[in-house]
Protein backbone atom coordinates (compact mmCIF):
# COMPACT_ATOMS: atom_id res chain seq x y z
CA UNK A 1 0.00 0.00 0.00
CA UNK A 2 1.94 3.14 -1.13
CA UNK A 3 1.85 6.42 1.71
CA UNK A 4 -1.99 7.61 2.25
CA UNK A 5 -2.49 11.09 1.03
CA UNK A 6 -6.15 12.92 0.63
CA UNK A 7 -5.22 13.01 -3.43
CA UNK A 8 -4.63 9.40 -3.35
CA UNK A 9 -8.40 9.13 -1.40
CA UNK A 10 -10.19 10.93 -3.29
CA UNK A 11 -9.01 9.80 -6.47
CA UNK A 12 -9.72 6.14 -5.57
CA UNK A 13 -13.24 4.53 -6.49
CA UNK A 14 -16.76 5.93 -5.46
CA UNK A 15 -18.47 3.42 -3.34
CA UNK A 16 -21.40 4.94 -2.07
CA UNK A 17 -21.58 8.80 -1.95
CA UNK A 18 -19.60 10.35 -0.52
CA UNK A 19 -17.79 7.16 0.27
CA UNK A 20 -14.94 6.20 -2.09
CA UNK A 21 -13.00 2.87 -2.04
CA UNK A 22 -10.32 4.35 0.53
CA UNK A 23 -12.90 5.88 2.85
CA UNK A 24 -13.94 2.28 3.92
CA UNK A 25 -12.05 -0.21 5.43
CA UNK A 26 -10.23 -3.26 3.67
CA UNK A 27 -10.87 -7.02 3.38
CA UNK A 28 -8.17 -8.84 4.53
CA UNK A 29 -6.87 -12.32 6.11
CA UNK A 30 -5.96 -12.48 9.62
CA UNK A 31 -6.73 -14.37 13.02
CA UNK A 32 -6.31 -13.10 16.81
CA UNK A 33 -6.42 -15.17 20.12
CA UNK A 34 -6.59 -14.04 23.63
CA UNK A 35 -5.68 -16.57 26.52
CA UNK A 36 -8.56 -15.54 29.33
CA UNK A 37 -7.79 -16.95 33.06
CA UNK A 38 -8.68 -15.78 36.70
CA UNK A 39 -5.82 -13.92 38.51
CA UNK A 40 -4.38 -17.57 40.09
CA UNK A 41 -4.52 -19.22 36.36
CA UNK A 42 -3.10 -15.60 35.40
CA UNK A 43 0.20 -16.19 38.24
CA UNK A 44 1.29 -19.19 36.26
CA UNK A 45 0.87 -17.54 32.88
CA UNK A 46 2.75 -14.46 32.80
CA UNK A 47 3.65 -11.83 35.02
CA UNK A 48 2.55 -9.16 32.92
CA UNK A 49 -0.85 -9.42 32.11
CA UNK A 50 -4.17 -6.87 31.17
CA UNK A 51 -6.71 -7.14 33.41
CA UNK A 52 -10.62 -6.28 32.91
CA UNK A 53 -12.44 -3.93 34.66
CA UNK A 54 -15.37 -3.66 32.72
CA UNK A 55 -16.86 -5.44 29.94
CA UNK A 56 -20.48 -4.01 28.53
CA UNK A 57 -22.43 -4.37 25.16
CA UNK A 58 -25.48 -3.17 24.04
CA UNK A 59 -27.70 -4.44 20.62
CA UNK A 60 -29.69 -2.28 18.11
CA UNK A 61 -32.00 -4.72 16.51
CA UNK A 62 -33.81 -2.18 14.45
CA UNK A 63 -30.53 -2.07 12.26
CA UNK A 64 -31.09 -1.27 8.99
CA UNK A 65 -34.44 0.99 9.30
CA UNK A 66 -33.26 4.19 10.28
CA UNK A 67 -29.80 6.30 10.62
CA UNK A 68 -28.95 5.02 14.00
CA UNK A 69 -25.42 4.21 12.38
CA UNK A 70 -23.81 7.70 12.78
CA UNK A 71 -24.67 8.42 16.36
CA UNK A 72 -24.39 4.76 17.33
CA UNK A 73 -26.48 5.16 20.28
CA UNK A 74 -25.41 1.28 21.94
CA UNK A 75 -21.48 2.93 21.57
CA UNK A 76 -23.19 5.42 24.06
CA UNK A 77 -24.97 3.08 26.12
CA UNK A 78 -22.65 0.71 26.42
CA UNK A 79 -19.82 2.94 27.27
CA UNK A 80 -21.71 4.74 30.06
CA UNK A 81 -22.08 1.13 31.97
CA UNK A 82 -18.57 0.37 31.11
CA UNK A 83 -17.13 3.91 32.73
CA UNK A 84 -19.69 3.48 35.89
CA UNK A 85 -18.48 -0.39 36.97
CA UNK A 86 -14.59 0.66 36.01
CA UNK A 87 -14.98 4.22 37.68
CA UNK A 88 -14.31 6.26 35.16
CA UNK A 89 -15.46 9.92 35.01
CA UNK A 90 -14.17 11.13 32.53
CA UNK A 91 -12.50 9.24 29.47
CA UNK A 92 -10.03 11.34 28.08
CA UNK A 93 -8.51 12.41 31.37
CA UNK A 94 -8.87 8.46 33.02
CA UNK A 95 -8.08 6.08 30.16
CA UNK A 96 -4.74 6.65 28.18
CA UNK A 97 -5.79 4.83 24.96
CA UNK A 98 -8.75 3.89 22.96
CA UNK A 99 -8.60 0.96 20.21
CA UNK A 100 -12.46 1.82 18.25
CA UNK A 101 -13.85 0.07 15.70
CA UNK A 102 -14.02 2.32 12.80
CA UNK A 103 -14.84 0.97 9.90
CA UNK A 104 -14.98 4.09 7.64
CA UNK A 105 -13.21 7.59 7.10
CA UNK A 106 -16.34 9.59 9.19
CA UNK A 107 -16.81 7.13 11.42
CA UNK A 108 -14.03 7.68 14.39
CA UNK A 109 -15.23 11.49 14.09
CA UNK A 110 -18.50 10.20 15.07
CA UNK A 111 -18.36 7.53 17.56
CA UNK A 112 -15.65 9.45 19.43
CA UNK A 113 -18.43 11.56 20.37
CA UNK A 114 -21.09 8.48 21.17
CA UNK A 115 -18.27 7.17 23.46
CA UNK A 116 -18.21 10.61 25.03
CA UNK A 117 -14.53 11.10 24.32
CA UNK A 118 -16.15 14.86 23.35
CA UNK A 119 -19.51 16.67 23.00
CA UNK A 120 -21.89 16.05 20.18
CA UNK A 121 -20.16 17.59 17.18
CA UNK A 122 -16.97 18.00 18.10
CA UNK A 123 -15.51 14.80 17.31
CA UNK A 124 -13.07 16.95 14.31
CA UNK A 125 -12.11 19.32 17.41
CA UNK A 126 -10.40 16.03 18.74
CA UNK A 127 -8.59 16.01 15.76
CA UNK A 128 -8.21 19.35 14.83
CA UNK A 129 -6.06 19.83 18.20
CA UNK A 130 -4.17 16.99 18.07
CA UNK A 131 -5.52 15.33 20.99
CA UNK A 132 -6.30 11.86 19.32
CA UNK A 133 -3.03 11.55 17.99
CA UNK A 134 -0.10 9.15 18.80
CA UNK A 135 1.54 12.25 20.22
CA UNK A 136 -1.47 14.08 21.67
CA UNK A 137 -3.25 13.99 25.24
CA UNK A 138 -5.35 10.67 24.31
CA UNK A 139 -4.73 8.31 21.43
CA UNK A 140 -6.84 6.59 19.59
CA UNK A 141 -6.15 3.46 17.63
CA UNK A 142 -2.51 3.81 17.75
CA UNK A 143 -2.81 0.57 15.79
CA UNK A 144 -4.08 2.20 12.52
CA UNK A 145 -7.39 0.44 13.40
CA UNK A 146 -10.05 -1.48 11.00
CA UNK A 147 -9.38 0.94 8.24
CA UNK A 148 -5.27 -0.52 8.08
CA UNK A 149 -6.68 -4.13 8.32
CA UNK A 150 -9.70 -6.02 8.41
CA UNK A 151 -9.87 -9.81 8.92
CA UNK A 152 -13.39 -10.29 9.00
CA UNK A 153 -14.21 -12.16 11.98
CA UNK A 154 -11.57 -11.15 14.02
CA UNK A 155 -11.36 -7.32 14.10
CA UNK A 156 -13.43 -6.81 16.94
CA UNK A 157 -11.38 -9.23 18.94
CA UNK A 158 -8.28 -7.22 17.25
CA UNK A 159 -9.32 -4.27 18.94
CA UNK A 160 -8.90 -5.89 22.41
CA UNK A 161 -5.64 -7.73 21.71
CA UNK A 162 -4.53 -4.01 20.74
CA UNK A 163 -5.61 -2.78 24.05
CA UNK A 164 -4.07 -5.26 26.04
CA UNK A 165 -0.73 -4.85 23.64
CA UNK A 166 -0.95 -1.25 25.47
CA UNK A 167 -1.50 -2.15 28.82
CA UNK A 168 0.95 -4.61 28.55
CA UNK A 169 4.06 -2.43 27.11
CA UNK A 170 4.22 -4.38 24.44
CA UNK A 171 3.32 -2.10 21.23
CA UNK A 172 6.63 -1.38 20.09
CA UNK A 173 6.89 1.65 17.71
CA UNK A 174 2.88 1.91 17.85
CA UNK A 175 3.41 2.10 22.10
CA UNK A 176 1.85 4.61 24.07
CA UNK A 177 4.00 5.62 26.97
CA UNK A 178 2.69 5.18 30.49
CA UNK A 179 -0.15 3.40 29.42
CA UNK A 180 -2.39 2.22 32.63
CA UNK A 181 -5.76 1.63 31.07
CA UNK A 182 -7.30 1.09 28.13
CA UNK A 183 -10.66 1.15 26.06
CA UNK A 184 -11.02 -1.58 23.44
CA UNK A 185 -14.38 -0.99 21.53
CA UNK A 186 -16.03 -4.03 19.31
CA UNK A 187 -18.91 -3.61 16.58
CA UNK A 188 -21.01 -5.19 14.26
CA UNK A 189 -24.08 -7.17 12.84
CA UNK A 190 -27.49 -5.06 14.10
CA UNK A 191 -25.62 -2.62 16.00
CA UNK A 192 -24.23 -4.80 18.60
CA UNK A 193 -21.13 -2.76 20.54
CA UNK A 194 -18.87 -4.34 22.79
CA UNK A 195 -16.68 -1.91 24.92
CA UNK A 196 -14.13 -2.57 27.38
CA UNK A 197 -11.98 -1.61 29.71
CA UNK A 198 -8.50 -2.79 30.18
CA UNK A 199 -5.87 -2.45 33.23
CA UNK A 200 -2.68 -2.59 34.43
CA UNK A 201 -3.58 -3.72 37.48
CA UNK A 202 -6.75 -5.56 38.57
CA UNK A 203 -9.71 -3.46 40.31
CA UNK A 204 -10.23 -3.92 43.94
Amino acid sequence: MPNITIDYVMSSQMISYPLRLHDVCPQSEGACALIYANEEETKMITDNPAWFHAVETAHYYTFGTDDKMYDLPTATLASKKAYKKAGIKNPVKDLDVAEIYEPTSWSELSWTEALGFCKPGEGGKLLDEGITLMSGEFPVNPSGGVLSTNPIGATALVRVAEAAIQVMGRGEKRQVPDVEKALAMGFGGSLWTEILILGKEPMR
